[in-house]
């Protein structure tokens, strides 16, 4: 792979005509939302959004689960409509940005309803319409329930937010809330199943009876006390200090309280083609004059309001991609492409951080998400978000170096991420976490020139010292010279006996495995290059060598057939047959791979990896696949992070053309919407490459993540070469490749570029519209 760094004068120019032909390539988010697609195919359920919470649709026609908004956190559902006493069922859904769309039909009634957050503010918004599709005139009794079962919840907030029940506040996932998900609208309250429970530490499904309250039993729940006043409900919460208001805008005929809410009423009769919209929001709080004041104001101004939520989203969409914007300090770069395909995937992923980004959070005024709903409502993890370390840089460098310093006070070996509501670590300790916050904080510096922060001081050391520590780690879970670990080869990182420190959901991927060992390698020579910028080449060159004694030991590792053996305490090896160690070899160290390996590896990846529109994680011959069975690392789909890791591999190998083909072929994930935690392979095909693919609801995963905007950073760092270093290369070209395209306003050390290809070779061109 060849290094350069060609900067020309010549520019765009900062002109309303320029900037208008530049903007042209940004596809609108009409454009970039989900299909409809059917119920009884597609298994995860549009979400909504508005920088403040979050929300799961349920497969009812207006009941949504899984609300949070930090520090207010839903539980159960927010109520069903019933049409003549029944609760139709959607048959289709839409995701899109700015609402979540349910098409449903019953008793000749077709049915058309829009969810929407209100944009930056604590309202949920309903507009539902009920058409005649029948030849004769229908009487209708309309029967919708509003339940506000909301609390507030302060103090430390875990993956596993609070949320409450008819017990009070709880964090543990259990199966109580998807299982009146499942049964909305049915007289259905028990059945035996398989639920999470801990066992000896580790999550596991057991078979049990699993019982759930139902609807008139959540709104008798002592828990809260509700009235009923002039087409409004108010519910207070008696645990916490919560209010909750429903405004019913199109006024009910009649509408009675409960305890944790109330249910509003009409009857009408339609003539065929006739068309009933109910119109109503609900709001929350914990003062309830400003309750009362919004819902107030905006149940007046409901149709302007609903309106202006799309308004809001395609306004804050275009912002994000113009230099000097006010929402971020950098901007997202614009690709100029023909291929359809290629233009889906990457402008899926600036969406993908725009509709993950919080901004009501109070350890900083922007928060990136990993994931959600369900889990996750202020978090952040290390792993996931340095993925796309390279582009965050470039986007918005003033918010990651903010978040970067942060981090320093918590403890890598203990948290996988940060709370972002209360300001503490997070989960458990992954050992991705020294290797991806060094790399985050290596690509800060190398991508805006910021190496003065090398030497600020944060919790007691300076970062360059954090990052040496990072890059020694290694020798302190190396386990040589205990009992069992004599040989030469245990002077590798042994990562322990608990595979969810790694992948875990794979019982073998433990112990002494390729991936991060290779990590630490990487890690080694790059703060090398930092001393040796320094003039302490001694220092430099000690990390060179550690590092290649430790590539050295890895690559006996080598099981053959083109994958790699973890290596257990008394010389036990296990072959694991993982995307994860291609990724690492291919992307960390490809030119220490033996030439015959490497074909191997090749072979592996397209042989028992690679399907026609997605990948699986591992291998069906891996000998643990069978107890490997999660979305996100297993034989049957992919963390959407793992296509994003191979394509770059397959470029640093020397195939860039593979990850091109790659790329194109992966669009069609994109039809539910955005990135997800992962996709699934399903179907009668499952096992064969032109399996079906789709977000999981199984296990737990999220409906969308932050992983997925990495598509966007193969473009920037694989297709364009844009991968700046320590020893002042920024652009790596790619080997007998050319990309057909632009990439405009890429930040680069405080100057805008637009890179392209010009006599085969990525060049970058300075924009006349000048620095951030």
């Amino acid at each position: 792979m060849t290094f350069l760094l060609l900067i020309g004068a010549a520019g765009c120019n900062d002109n309303t005509a320029d900037r208008l032909s530049i903007s042209g390539n940004i596809p609108s988010l009409e454009e970039l939302s989900g299909v409809w697609v059917s119920s009884d195919t597609v298994e995860m359920e549009p979400s909504i959004r508005n920088f403040r919470g979050q929300a799961l649709l349920n497969r009812d026609m207006t009941s949504i689960s899984w609300f949070v908004s930090a520090p207010y956190s839903g539980g159960y559902h927010t109520g069903t409509l019933r049409v003549n006493g029944k609760t139709p069922k959607a048959t289709s859904w839409r995701w899109q940005p700015w609402q979540g769309l349910r098409r449903g039909s019953i008793d000749g009634m077709d049915i058309l309803s829009s969810t929407r957050m209100l944009f930056d503010r604590d309202a949920v918004m309903w507009q539902v319409d009920i058409t005649n599709s029948d030849t004769v005139p229908r009487n209708l009794n309309l029967e919708l329930d509003l339940i506000g079962f909301i609390s507030k919840y302060g103090g430390d907030w875990q993956w596993w937010y609070p949320y409450p029940k008819m017990t009070g506040q709880v964090t543990k996932r259990d199966e109580e809330v998807e299982n009146i998900r499942d049964h909305l609208g049915e007289e259905v309250f028990a059945k035996e199943g398989e639920g999470w429970e801990l066992v000896d530490g580790k999550p596991r499904l057991v078979k049990m009876i699993m019982r759930w309250p139902g609807d008139r039993e959540i709104l008798s729940s002592s828990k809260y006390s509700a009235t009923a006043e002039n087409d409004r409900v108010f519910i207070r919460d008696t645990e916490t200090e919560a209010i909750i208001s429903f405004a019913v805008v199109t006024a009910p005929d009649t509408l009675t309280s409960r305890n944790s809410g109330g249910t509003a009423s009409w009857n009408c009769t339609l003539a065929p083609g006739e068309t009933r919209t109910i119109k109503y929001l609900m709001s929350y709080g914990d003062d309830e004059e400003a309750v009362r004041d919004n819902v107030t104001a905006w149940s007046s101004d409901f149709d302007a309001l609903f309106a202006g939520i799309k308004k809001s989203w395609d306004e804050r969409w275009e912002m994000i991609f113009r230099p000097g914007n006010d929402f971020i300090s950098g901007c997202f770069p614009v690709l100029e492409t023909d291929d359809p395909l290629i233009r889906k995937v990457y402008y899926t992923s600036p969406l993908t951080m725009l509709y993950l980004t919080n901004t009501n959070l109070p350890e900083h005024d922007k928060v990136f998400l990993t994931g959600g709903p369900r889990w996750g409502a202020s978090i952040t993890f290390y792993w996931d978000i340095t993925l796309w370390s390279t582009l965050w840089a470039a986007v918005d460098p003033v918010m990651m170096k903010e978040h970067l310093s942060s981090w320093f006070a918590i403890d890598p070996a203990k948290y996988y991420g940060k709370d972002n509501f209360g300001g503490k670590g997070v989960g458990n300790g992954y050992s991705a976490n020294y290797w991806a916050r060094f790399q985050l904080i290596r690509d800060y510096i190398n991508v805006t020139g910021d190496y003065g922060y090398l030497d600020e001081i944060i919790e007691g050391k300076s970062v360059l010292e954090h990052l040496e520590d990072y890059a020694l780690n290694w020798q302190k879970i190396s386990i040589y010279g205990s009992e069992g670990a004599t040989d030469d080869m245990y002077k590798l990182a042994d990562f322990g006996d608990d595979e969810w420190n790694l992948l875990e959901c794979v019982p073998t991927y433990k112990h002494i495995v390729p991936s991060f060992n290779i990590g630490y390698a990487w890690m080694m020579r790059e703060t090398a290059k930092l001393y040796r910028q320094r003039g302490d080449q001694q220092k430099a060159d000690t990390l060179d060598t550690l590092a290649s004694d430790m590539i050295q030991r890895i690559l006996k590792l080598y099981a053959g057939d083109g994958v790699w053996n973890s290596l257990y305490p008394g010389n036990k090896t296990i072959e694991v047959r993982h995307c994860l160690d291609f990724a690492f070899f291919g992307k960390y160290i490809p030119d220490d791979i033996p030439v015959e390996i490497k074909e191997e590896m090749i072979t592996f990846l397209y042989d028992e990896l690679i399907t026609d529109h997605w990948m699986r994680a591992q291998s069906l011959k891996d000998i643990a696949a069978e107890h490997s069975d999660r979305a996100d690392h297993g034989p049957f789909g992919a963390f959407d992070g793992w296509p994003v890791d191979i394509m770059d591999a397959l470029t640093q190998m020397g195939y860039p053309e593979k990850a091109l083909e790659f790329y194109r072929a992966v669009e069609p994930v994109t039809y539910e919407g955005i990135w997800a935690q992962a996709h699934e392979l399903w179907g009668e095909n499952k096992r064969e490459k032109n399996a079906l693919v789709r977000i999981p609801e199984r296990d737990w995963c999220n409906r969308e993540s932050s992983s997925g905007i990495a598509f966007a950073q193969v473009v920037l760092k694989n297709f364009f070469g844009f991968y700046p270093g320590t020893e002042g290369e920024v652009l790596r070209a790619p080997d007998n490749f050319e990309f057909d395209g632009k990439l405009y306003h890429v930040l680069y050390r405080d100057d805008y570029y637009t890179l392209e290809y010009e006599a085969g070779k990525p060049v970058m061109k300075k924009e006349k519209s000048g620095r951030r």
